[in-house]
């Protein structure tokens, strides 16, 4: 006879475009300036990004083609 066992499911695993990551970085140039970035994104934030300084891009050249003629 086998015995019965509960079985707890395990959690979902988390979405890989959901895992958030961090950064921080502080600049400081002589005593008295100084600068702290902090940022947070998820991995589709930064598709995200990626596709507006594409866009970003894109619409430079244009800008810059047209002036030329």
């Amino acid at each position: 006879m086998t015995k019965a066992r509960d079985i707890a499911p395990s959690p979902p695993p988390e979405a890989p475009l959901a895992a958030s990551q961090r950064a921080a970085a502080r600049l400081q140039i002589g005593e008295r300036f100084y600068a702290v970035a902090e940022v947070e994104v998820t991995p589709a934030g930064l598709l995200a990004i990626g596709g507006m300084v594409g866009a970003i891009l894109l619409g430079a050249a244009a800008v810059v083609r047209a002036a030329r003629r």
